[in-house]
């Protein structure tokens, strides 16, 4: 009898040795959508298994043994078994990993029409008059008062010449006024300022040294702006319309624009 007992109890002890478990589990995202073909990789036993449309897999493991979960496109995820794994679902999740977007870049074609081409690289209508805008806003004057550094009424030296005439001031001031009458003063253009001197430039001067150099309406306009910006002609012309002084600025102008733009001929 005890031979038979001794024997059961071995047979017993055996087979539970050598029984195996298995670990059950979900794989899914971080959106909770199940994964398809996830490998789940057995360090310990080499053992491989892909989880089913549904996410779920079912691998031999034991405890301490360290499950891989690898899937392309989403970050890798390591767990170990514990025995609670035996006895509940083994619920993964894994996130996908970042990615670079392509670059694209967007190259010029050019179409071999010279003026086509500089048309489409030179800045719109739009920017060029909101550039001008621009441009006369920071140059118009400061509003804001700035400190002035002077000395307190108290501290200064008495004034013997306070509530008399002052000749010198009262001549200086008058020749200041008669000055200003004959000459307006330097004011920079605004935006409608600037384009009816445009207009003046184009009715008033010969521009027959611009046409024969094979220039268009459209260049001369260009080239207008250009000489416009580099030697404030509509600054310092458009109230005191001088063709002499304007045409000179423009050929000045011209020796400038001709070396750093592309024009035709």
């Amino acid at each position: 009898m005890k031979i038979k007992l001794l024997f059961f109890l071995f047979l017993t002890l055996s087979v539970k040795a050598f029984a195996q478990q298995y670990v059950i589990g979900k794989v899914s995202s971080e959106f909770d959508t199940a994964l398809q073909s996830v490998v789940i990789y057995n360090t310990r036993t080499d053992e491989k298994v892909l989880s089913d449309k549904e996410g779920n897999f079912m691998i031999v493991a034991k405890q301490a043994d360290e499950l891989r979960f690898i899937k392309s496109g989403y970050d890798r995820r390591s767990s170990i078994i514990s025995t609670q794994s035996f006895t509940q679902s083994l619920n993964i999740i894994l996130t996908q990993s970042p990615y670079d977007i392509a670059e694209i870049e967007l190259k010029f074609q050019a179409t071999g029409d010279l003026i086509r081409d500089i048309k489409a690289l030179d800045p719109s209508k739009r920017v060029v008059a909101l550039n001008s805008t621009m441009k006369s806003y920071m140059m118009t004057p400061f509003t804001v008062v700035a400190p002035k550094l002077s000395t307190p009424s108290a501290f200064t030296a008495p004034d013997y010449s306070a509530g008399q005439v002052n000749i010198l001031g009262i001549t200086s001031a008058v020749f200041g006024i008669i000055k200003k009458s004959k000459n307006p003063p330097i004011t920079t253009a605004n935006y409608a300022e600037t384009q009816e001197f445009y207009r003046q430039v184009k009715r008033n001067l010969d521009l027959s040294f611009y046409t024969s150099q094979g220039w268009g309406e459209e260049q001369i306009d260009r080239f207008l702006i250009y000489a416009d910006q580099t030697q404030s002609l509509a600054k310092l012309y458009r109230k005191n319309f001088d063709v002499g002084a304007i045409s000179w600025a423009m050929r000045l102008a011209y020796k400038e624009y001709i070396r750093t733009h592309k024009v035709g001929s």
